[in-house]
């Protein structure tokens, strides 16, 4: 019996077990542009560069529920005037954020006690009000989520920290072909040395 044969039976796991127990969690709108607020769809349906890189290296992916959809609905309801960045970062905006937040922190800590690896959070375009990432460039908290960042993520950022998780935070830029290709390649990196 080969060690890694052992090892998977040590830990409860069939040795015909193929998991690769890697994982990213990925925005709704990247697995499903329909999600997208009206005009900013980039695709007819999924960013198939994102999945076929992630298939290419067999990673795993949780879904991230759209805040924005979840607060306003498909159609982005809101009152006249009003950004939909204003109207999530609002008390009620936030405890929506919150919610999501914490259910998927209790997943993504279920996967982890499950001997699964978080590798990344991946996030959306720089102007999205619930999903952009923009990590700030401090040298004392590495990674940390700037205020320019969607209210989502910000939100997630800081539950997972309370729990412990630490990971990268990416966005996977696809409004733009050239900073898609910057992420991918960030993330093709990471694949390999993961």
């Amino acid at each position: 019996m080969s060690v890694v044969n052992r090892i998977a039976m040590a830990l409860g796991f069939s040795p015909r077990d193929q998991r690769s127990r890697r994982l990213v969690a990925v925005i709704e709108c990247a697995l499903n542009q329909n999600a997208r607020d009206a005009g900013a769809a980039s695709y007819p349906a999924v960013n198939k560069a994102l999945l076929t890189l992630c298939m290419q290296y067999d990673v795993g992916i949780v879904q991230i529920p759209c805040p924005e959809m979840r607060f306003m609905g498909l159609s982005r309801e809101r009152p006249p005037g009003k950004s939909i960045r204003e109207v999530l970062d609002t008390p009620a905006g936030c405890q929506c954020c919150l919610a999501i937040s914490l259910e998927l922190v209790g997943t993504l800590r279920d996967y982890q006690n499950n001997h699964c690896r978080l590798l990344a959070i991946l996030g959306g375009n720089s102007q999205s009000p619930g999903c952009a990432v923009h990590v700030q460039c401090d040298t004392a908290d590495p990674g940390r989520l700037a205020a320019p960042s969607g209210v989502l993520m910000r939100i997630l950022q800081e539950e997972l920290r309370k729990q412990g998780i630490d990971v990268p935070f990416k966005g996977m830029r696809d409004c733009n072909r050239d900073l898609l290709q910057q992420d991918l390649r960030w993330l093709e990196a990471l694949f390999k040395n993961a």
